[in-house]
């Protein structure tokens, strides 16, 4: 296989900072019974992989104590939004060519709208090939402090995921665009 057949970049955001790591991230081990955990996301319809991506991120929380994250339909417009763009104007970040990051994006959605108080988070990734795969995108998020953290945060109770079929590198590439975005509201 080539190597960019093999890309795997990631990048997080959390309220108070970034950080970001690109390449492969270490191996870590994921229970089983998530359906279409190892699906590939060009082959796969884009609710069976965010469902999928949701129940392992559910998972390691689990795993930990934690409760569930419940998707939410304007947490994931905002993260749909934005994997779109990244694939269409081909750039890799939390703040898009024109500017707006992802409290921008989630003021447009309304999901901060009438809120007091609010915490957000964002992690992103892509890959290629096997690397693809809602589970190698978790593996390599787990692998990683900053997305670590936003999974793991407990302050975070809703979530929200958009994966879009191409790469910020490459439109036409056979891989896939993730962003997952985090938030609370109070």
């Amino acid at each position: 296989m080539s190597s960019r057949r093999l890309r795997l970049k990631l990048t997080t955001l959390a309220v108070v900072g970034c950080s970001v790591l690109a390449g492969a991230a270490a191996e870590t081990a994921l229970a089983a019974g998530c359906a279409g955990a190892g699906a590939n996301p060009v082959e796969t319809s884009r609710d069976d992989i965010v469902r999928s991506t949701v129940c392992l991120l559910n998972q390691e929380r689990a795993d930990r104590g934690l409760r569930d994250l419940r998707l939410n339909p304007r947490l994931s417009e905002g993260a749909r939004v934005h994997s779109l763009d990244m694939v269409d104007r081909q750039y890799f970040g939390h703040v898009s060519k024109s500017g707006r990051d992802v409290v921008d994006r989630l003021t447009r959605t309304g999901y901060l709208g009438g809120a007091q108080t609010w915490a957000v988070g964002e992690n992103l990734a892509w890959g290629s090939g096997s690397r693809s795969t809602p589970r190698r995108i978790v593996k390599a998020w787990m692998g990683s402090p900053g997305h670590r953290h936003n999974i793991l945060n407990a302050r975070f109770r809703e979530i929200g995921i958009g994966v879009v079929s191409g790469t910020p590198a490459n439109r036409a590439e056979r891989g896939a665009t993730y962003t997952t975005t985090f938030g609370t509201r109070g």
